[in-house]
This record gives C-alpha cells, sequence and structure tokens, in this order.
C-alpha cells in the first residue's frame, strides 16, 4: 500500500511538470504578428519602468542643456555688457579731450593714447557704516591701482576716487556723497567756483558760495580740476535747491549725476588718462 501511494506521488509529480512544460512551450509559440504570452507578459512588466527612465534621462539631459545654454548666454551678456561699457568710457574721454585739443595737434596719435588707458571693474560690497560713503570693487594694486585715481559711471560722470587700503585685487572707492569728501566743482552758467562735499544721505551741498555770487537751479556743475585730483570738466551733478539765509555763504543742495542703485560696473581713470583730460 506505501508503495503504491508512492508510486502514485510521482506519477502526479511527473503529470504536474509535464503540463508546466507544455505550458511553456505554449506561450512561447508565436502566435502570427503578435508577441507571445511571455513576452506580452514581460513587456506589461517592464514598459513602464523602461518609459520613466527614458522621459527621467529627456529631462536630465533637457535640464543640463537649458542650464549650460543659459549660463552660455550670461557669460556672452556680462562680456558684451563690459564691451558696451568700455566703448561709451572710451567715448566720453575722446569726446571731453577732444573739445580741449588745440589746433595742429596730432589727433592720430592722441586717439591711440587712450587705448588702455582706463580700467574697467565691477562694485563688490559697500560701506556697511554708510552706504553714501564708499564701495569696494575688484581691481587693486596688481591692476595698476594708485591712490586718488578717479572714478566714473557708465555715463562718464563722476563717482569718487580710489582711497587707501589698497589691496592685490581689491580696492576702496570714496563717493563723492561721503560727507568727508572734497572736489573743486565750477557752476556752468554763473561760473561760480567751490567745493562739493557729501551729506552722507546720497546728495551733496556745494559750499563756499558767496550770497553775492549767482547761482541756479537745475544749473549743472562740473570738475574746476582746482583741486590737483579731479581733472576739469567732468559732469557732477546739479543743483536742486539754493537757499540764502543772511549768511555770508549760501546753502545750495546738488543731485549727483551718478545713480547710485546703477552702480555696477565703474571705470577708473589711469595717470594716462587723467594728462589727456587736463590738455589745454
Amino acid at each position: 500500500m506505501l508503495f503504491f501511494l508512492k508510486d502514485k506521488k510521482k506519477t502526479v509529480i511527473l503529470f504536474i511538470l509535464i503540463f508546466f512544460h507544455l505550458l511553456l512551450i505554449s506561450i512561447q509559440v508565436p502566435l502570427g504578428d503578435e508577441e507571445n504570452y511571455l513576452e506580452k507578459a514581460i513587456f506589461s512588466i517592464f514598459s513602464p519602468v523602461q518609459h520613466g527612465i527614458i522621459v527621467l534621462l529627456k529631462k536630465v539631459s533637457d535640464l543640463w542643456n537649458g542650464y549650460f545654454y543659459l549660463w552660455q548666454v550670461q557669460k556672452q551678456n556680462n562680456q558684451m555688457k563690459e564691451e558696451m561699457f568700455y566703448l561709451r568710457q572710451e567715448n566720453n574721454i575722446l569726446r571731453r579731450a577732444l573739445e580741449k585739443l588745440k589746433k595742429g595737434k596730432d589727433i592720430r596719435e592722441f586717439i591711440s593714447a587712450i587705448h588702455n588707458s582706463f580700467l574697467i571693474a565691477q562694485v563688490i560690497g559697500i560701506d556697511a557704516r554708510n552706504i553714501y560713503k564708499s564701495i569696494s570693487i575688484n581691481k587693486g594694486s596688481v591692476d595698476g591701482l594708485k591712490k586718488d585715481m578717479i572714478v566714473l559711471d557708465k555715463n562718464g560722470d563722476l563717482v569718487g576716487r580710489v582711497i587707501n587700503p589698497i589691496s592685490l585685487k581689491e580696492a576702496r572707492i570714496q563717493l563723492i556723497t561721503d560727507s568727508d569728501s572734497g572736489v573743486g566743482v565750477i557752476a556752468k552758467k554763473g561760473e561760480a567756483k567751490g567745493v562739493l562735499t557729501g551729506d552722507a544721505k546720497g546728495n551733496c551741498f556745494f559750499k563756499y558760495i558767496y550770497a553775492t555770487q549767482k547761482v541756479f537751479e537745475g544749473e549743472e556743475l562740473v570738475t574746476s580740476g582746482l583741486d590737483n585730483i579731479f581733472p576739469s570738466g567732468i559732469k557732477v551733478g546739479s543743483i536742486v535747491s539754493v537757499v540764502s539765509n543772511g549768511s555770508l555763504f549760501k546753502t545750495i543742495k546738488v543731485k549727483p549725476c551718478f545713480n547710485f542703485n546703477d552702480l555696477d560696473l565703474v571705470v577708473i581713470i589711469t595717470n594716462e588718462s587723467r594728462e589727456i583730460l587736463n590738455i589745454e
């Protein structure tokens, strides 16, 4: 009886194995142009996974290409911005200096001397104590910067001058809005001469103008050159108010030409440019 049961068990296992073998053969038999059942099952399982991986890789690729493209565009924009800034400054210096040239001066020699006679710098910081006192730039002694070199904005208007300390790759610029700043200036209409100092709040004062001297609201002020630091003829600001209160001097408020909120790039005038701008 025990032998019979064992023999029967073997028979059942044999039939089961034969059944699964036939089943595997059947599901692998091609169904015309259709896939077999096993292929369909595998495709159903792995197709979503494959699709997800492809979509993910495409998105990563698009993201990388987009980032790289934007990085290249940003780099080109910054380069073009500096080139335009450079050309604008060169044009400003050329225009002011040509106005002072005497007849018979070799203009071609003069123009060649202008090239590479100034530096363009990026503003990288402001004075934490008072934002209208000074700024920091990314040029220093290795770039040839020296104390009292003058600094202009993108329009060629006066911003300030280089002051100590000057490190290898950084320098401080004293703004004309600093209360300790002093610039010799002259009014274009009445030709009143005085000193421009900052009010430490973003504006300036035109000092030492007698009560009897004529100055007008809206009148432009330019550097006089009498301080032996700033070349003459550089635009500084315009008068916004004139008050005579019975004292010896008038109280004259001035709005600077440069826009503090737009100080991204500045130009530093070298000694060579200073000589060009001081042509008589």
